[in-house]
């Protein structure tokens, strides 16, 4: 099946977001798929363009405007400083990874709120080494958001999360989830970990964009509102997307209530032809799609 899981900006669209707020996911790059559209997201633990995108990012060299660029799986730094994303314009594309001075006496941890300087992508923000502030609506505050540590080809997050790169190559570490319980924070949905037909973990992403429902239009990974994924259209009946629509997820072990959006869809198992799913919870997610 043909799922879009992508996490990239439009630079048209962005006007005041962040990263991800109101038309646009993130900046990442992304691995894709024979079901999924354009994206540019990437997984977890083999952080499929995202390893390779960040680490082009890598360098030891000074930047154009100045401020040393460096290893943000390492943070190597100076005291002080943390190595983060930045953009000279507030379009969530980071023109390079640096190292920029932490705001403020009292730096916060992943999960605190947080104050962004100037617009995100400013690199300013009073979240402590080894996070950055997640301005998604870029309206000043956000939350701190981990940055995977290890190697962009090991990358490491706690046992509950999984390194996913956003942003066009910030490797990030996002809370796993299950799609049918929608367990994640508010502003948040449950979405593919990677642009992949099926078979995917599932990660809580800041929701983009309008609350996209059954056939409305979408292009990123987390451009649907909770409860519903991105598929291509070959997999949608109503979609006349030029990349992708909204199709709800559903339970494969209850009655089929697809028929209520299209009498031709019908909820088929994420994980199609013996994929097995990273854990044992999400066995019984499936998506409404044409039969495969």
């Amino acid at each position: 099946m043909a799922l879009l899981l992508c996490a990239c900006q439009d630079r048209s669209s962005t006007g005041s977001e962040g990263g991800e707020s109101s038309s646009t996911a993130a900046m990442p790059g992304s691995s894709t798929s024979s079901t999924t559209p354009e994206s540019t997201s990437s997984s977890t633990t083999a952080p499929a363009e995202g390893s390779s995108s960040t680490s082009q990012l890598i360098d030891d060299s000074e930047s154009e405007d100045g401020g040393a660029e460096c290893d943000i799986y390492g943070q190597d730094c100076n005291n002080g400083e943390k190595c983060t994303p930045y953009s000279d314009q507030p379009d969530l594309i980071p023109d390079d990874i640096r190292c920029c001075p932490i705001i403020g006496d009292a730096p916060g941890q992943p999960g605190d709120t947080c104050e962004v300087v100037d617009y995100f992508g400013s690199c300013l923000d009073d979240c402590d080494v080894g996070s950055f502030c997640l301005d998604i609506d870029n309206d000043g505050e956000g939350t701190c958001q981990a940055f995977c540590g290890g190697t962009p080809n090991n990358p490491q997050c706690d046992s509950d999360e999984t390194c996913f790169v956003y942003f066009q190559g910030t490797p990030l570490c996002f809370d796993k989830c299950d799609p049918l319980v929608q367990d994640c924070g508010e502003g948040q949905g449950c979405y593919p970990d990677e642009n992949a037909a099926g078979g995917t973990g599932f990660i809580c992403l800041p929701q983009v964009g309008t609350e996209n429902t059954y056939g409305d239009y979408c292009w990123l990974l987390s451009n649907c509102a909770p409860g519903f994924v991105c598929v291509t259209p070959d997999f949608q009946p109503d979609c006349d997307g030029v990349v992708g629509c909204c199709t709800p997820v559903c339970d494969i072990t209850e009655a089929d209530t697809c028929d209520s959006f299209n009498s031709e869809l019908e909820c088929s198992s994420w994980y199609l032809n013996g994929q097995t799913p990273p854990d044992a919870s999400l066995e019984n997610v499936g998506v409404c799609i044409l039969p495969p």
